[in-house]
């Protein structure tokens, strides 16, 4: 029986010991209600995992919650437990993982198809040592062992004696884009355009019911660690083999990117873990076990807060930015202490009446005037500054009550990376009303710039152009059309884009075109090629804005949109000469849509589309050398990493993670 079966099976016979159940009802128990599913001792059986993962990484109110709200997609029905019931459930449930044994029977063990619950072992390895710590996982194959110095033993299995599998040579993959720098390029060569034609699959992680895995995995000393919606993981980067898992309850009603279950991935400090959750939640886990270490509310979901980026550690500080960007959220990007969770700054992107700023809003649109900052920023140890992109004014599409520049939306800000103190700002799309979020990655890097040593961000913006700025004080040196436009002629000497009649909405209709628009996905810096290589849509939409006032509870569009009168939408990956603005080449993505971009010193660019290839193409040239047919949708953007002397390229897609290296 297929495990679907087997869930549907518990759920009609839990749903019969619900209905059987009198007015005055005998008190619920684990026995009664949870073992028939997940064994009398709670480590699983072949219809449920073990609970004591989920216990030991949770809180006893997410126990509750998960008791009361179920998990019907994975075949658990809710349970109205009472006060008293929960409190006995949780205790008995507390003492399996502290591996007390009572009546609910033994504490170790397990049956079936439950998920491996970790236990102390003394492992045997082949050349005649005893290598002891906590089992975290086991198949008649490999297993992960930890040691009480903290450290994953990665081992390969062989009866009942073990191999430790060597960590070095490795090269680890941490942070979203790999470097504080953003800018999504590994100096690895071991995979080419010589060999890559051998490149296939090494391993699968199916993320199950994660309808938009957006995610770029960390990588650290040989372990992964990714995130689906509201879930964290950490496997075995060498077998896709899980460690443990994290889960929180989703939060329901959301309109954003997170209520469909957009999560980003995992920032790393030490031991310490970092992830957002959808309802706005920033969390800290410890890296070795999942367990929550604190838990703060960044913003309200009643206010239009959600969050889906990876946050970013700098020091002793995490900083994370916020989504709601088209649900009247005030945008703000956060910094928090590592070691407590306590706040230490916040930066809004909106102002408040009694700022100066708030000339630059004339209207009443300034208290949900939206500037989300839903992509990870870059950062610049050096200068000691933080740099984020923000996102569009609300309401989208109508400017009538927010006349002016409306910042900070549309731009970068410069942060003092211990304070949150803004030093210098620049905006790409003054008073926009065309939905274009500035949220594209930043890219810092330091070239000669017209005879001068100078310290760059490059940026390709949604609004079809392609931008260098000295991230010393914010000047514009280049601003290079990625295609033709009608809505400006071009950004004058004063770093502000001359307009034309198409650069505004009106309440009839009026057509955009933009033939090179950059996305939020990820963009690679090839810095031998010196070429920044991006995914671009070109496409014509008519907007008609609408004078209807937003609600909270609503989306704050302002209006609707309606395909223009010009060719047919595509979209590319492109590569741009920084220096010039040109284009050097562009693949045409067939179905319309792709990923992000990674480059690698091996001479190859990955990238994934909507029908499901995932491909490399030549770094010089654009022409393709390698792809793999997955029939995934992917939104993720690639990453790659070593571990023990082995190249491995990653992408997520809806089914999971596809782990790809060449044969060994």
């Amino acid at each position: 029986m297929s495990m679907l079966a087997k869930s549907a099976v518990c759920i009609v016979l839990l749903s019969s010991v619900l209905v059987a159940q009198p007015q005055n009802r005998p008190p619920r128990t684990f026995a009664s209600h949870c073992a028939i599913c997940h064994g009398g001792d709670a480590t699983g059986s072949d219809r449920a995992p073990s609970l004591l993962p989920f216990v030991s990484a949770h809180s006893d109110e997410e126990l509750a919650t998960l008791v009361r709200t179920g998990r019907l997609e994975k075949g658990m029905p809710k349970f109205d437990f009472n006060e008293p019931e929960l409190k006995t459930l949780t205790a008995l449930l507390r003492g399996r993982v502290a591996g007390n044994v009572d009546a609910a029977g033994p504490a170790r063990g397990g049956r079936g198809g439950g998920l491996f619950q970790p236990r102390p072992a003394g492992l045997k390895l082949a050349d005649g040592r005893t290598l002891d710590g906590t089992l975290t996982s086991s198949t008649p194959f490999s297993a992960t062992l930890l040691t009480a110095d903290g450290r994953f033993h990665l081992l390969s299995r062989i009866g009942e004696t073990y191999t430790e599998m060597p960590i070095e040579p490795k090269r680890d993959w941490l942070g979203y884009d790999g470097t504080d720098a953003g800018n999504r390029y590994s100096s690895m060569e071991q995979i080419n355009t010589g060999n890559v034609k051998q490149l296939a699959p090494a391993w699968i992680f199916p993320v199950p019911n994660a309808p938009r895995l957006e995610v770029t995995p960390i990588v650290s000393d040989g372990v992964m660690y990714l995130t689906g919606a509201n879930e964290a993981y950490a496997v075995d980067a060498t077998t896709g083999r899980q460690i443990w898992s994290f889960r929180t309850p989703r939060a329901m009603g959301l309109l954003s990117e997170a209520g469909g279950g957009a999560n980003r991935g995992v920032a790393i400090s030490g031991n310490r873990l970092f992830m957002v959750t959808d309802s706005a939640h920033l969390l800290a886990l410890d890296r070795l076990t999942g367990r929550k270490l604190w838990d703060v509310i960044m913003g309200d979901t009643k206010e239009g807060y959600s969050a889906t980026s990876t946050p970013l550690v700098i020091g002793d500080l995490v900083l994370s930015g916020i989504a709601g960007g088209e649900e009247g959220a005030r945008g703000f990007v956060d910094a928090y202490r590592i070691a407590t969770g306590e706040k230490a700054w916040r930066f809004w992107t909106i102002p408040t009446r009694a700022d100066k700023e708030a000339s630059t809003w004339i209207g009443n649109a300034l208290e949900h005037g939206c500037g989300a900052t839903w992509v990870t920023g870059s950062y610049d140890a050096e200068l000691g500054l933080t740099y984020w992109t923000t996102g569009n004014p609300c309401p989208d599409f109508n400017g009538d009550e927010r006349k002016g520049d409306n910042l900070y939306t549309n731009s970068v800000v410069a942060l003092d990376a211990k304070t949150g103190q803004l030093k210098w700002y620049f905006q790409f799309t003054p008073h926009d009303t065309h939905d274009w979020d500035s949220t594209g990655p930043l890219i810092l890097t330091d070239q000669q710039w017209e005879g001068r040593p100078r310290k760059l961000i490059v940026h390709a913006d949604v609004n079809g152009f392609f931008f260098v700025l000295d991230r010393t004080n914010g000047k514009l040196l280049k601003a290079s059309e990625m295609g033709k436009q009608n809505w400006t002629t071009g950004y004058g000497p004063d770093g502000r884009p001359v307009l034309t009649a198409a650069a505004d909405t009106t309440l009839e209709g009026l057509q955009t075109c933009r033939t090179g628009a950059a996305k939020w996905a990820s963009a690679a810096f090839d810095p031998a090629l010196k070429l920044y290589i991006t995914r671009v849509a070109e496409a014509c939409q008519t907007i008609r804005k609408d004078p209807t006032v937003p609600e909270m509870g609503q989306r704050f569009f302002g209006g609707a949109t309606a395909a223009g009168n010009g060719p047919a939408p595509q979209s590319f990956i492109q590569a741009i000469d920084v220096f010039t603005g040109a284009k050097k080449w562009a693949w045409p993505l067939v179905n319309g849509g792709g990923t992000g971009t990674l480059a690698t010193a091996g001479g190859l660019v990955f990238f994934g589309e909507t029908g499901g290839t995932f491909t490399a193409v030549n770094s010089t040239t654009g022409q393709p050398v390698w792809h793999f047919e997955t029939g995934m949708a992917w939104r993720a953007s690639p990453m790659t990493y070593m571990v023990g002397g082995r190249q491995y390229v990653v992408q997520a897609g809806d089914g999971g993670i596809v782990s790809f290296a060449l044969p060994q």
